[in-house]
């Protein structure tokens, strides 16, 4: 239906049954979640890679924060599809994961495989003294290097607090990317995250910083 017409059929209409409809169309509009026609593969995916308790609604989370779940999406810096893979990172996760095939950044499914993939590794690389501290840290290692995060526990007294110890640390970043990395586990897991607090098991919210 074109816009005119459109126009047209609503100017037939009483005023009070016009706003009503627009109404309904802005609460219809506002409830559309693009994440969730992923739900099920990603879903999938993640139990594969982390058991049934892998924490999805963290994953979920990740990819609404780098793309809003926007498939073809390409970013200022080139990072490309739902995850936001830079061309150099999907080559190194490809390398580590050779079952994933040649890099194919706009296709949901590939980044969704990756992405539960890459966080994993980075978590195996990281301290954290539970759950919530050590997937925080992988998650600073998603958006900035896993470099930073490493060198930073190593100046840390207490390298497995990352919430309000560890995350403070600048370990060589410019002030600017410090100051969004240090804020990206704590925007997908505190700001994105409790709407997806029924996709599985979630990470953090239960002591909320």
């Amino acid at each position: 239906m074109t816009r005119a017409v459109l126009a047209w059929l609503l100017g037939k209409l009483p005023p009070l049954i016009v706003c009503i409809v627009m109404a309904v169309a802005a609460q219809h509009a506002h409830a559309i979640d693009l994440c969730d026609q992923y739900r099920a593969t990603l879903t999938r995916e993640a139990q594969a890679v982390h058991g049934l308790a892998a924490p999805v609604p963290m994953f979920i989370s990740q990819l609404r924060r780098e793309s809003s779940c926007r498939a073809g999406v390409t970013a200022w810096d080139n990072g490309r599809g739902l995850a936001q893979f830079m061309d150099g990172t999907s080559l190194h996760v490809v390398r580590l994961y050779p079952e994933l095939g040649a890099p194919d950044p706009y296709s949901p499914k590939w980044a969704i495989r990756a992405l539960v993939r890459y966080d994993g590794w980075l978590r195996e690389r990281v301290q954290g003294v539970n759950e919530c501290e050590r997937w925080a840290a992988a998650l600073k290692g998603y958006n900035a290097g896993l470099g930073y995060v490493q060198r930073a526990q190593r100046l840390s007294p207490t390298p497995g607090q990352w919430f309000g110890v560890t995350e403070d640390i600048n370990a060589g970043q410019s002030q600017q990317n410090f100051e969004y990395s240090r804020r990206y586990p704590r925007l997908v897991l505190f700001t994105e995250q409790p709407r997806y607090a029924t996709w599985g098991t979630t990470l953090c919210l239960e002591n909320q910083r």
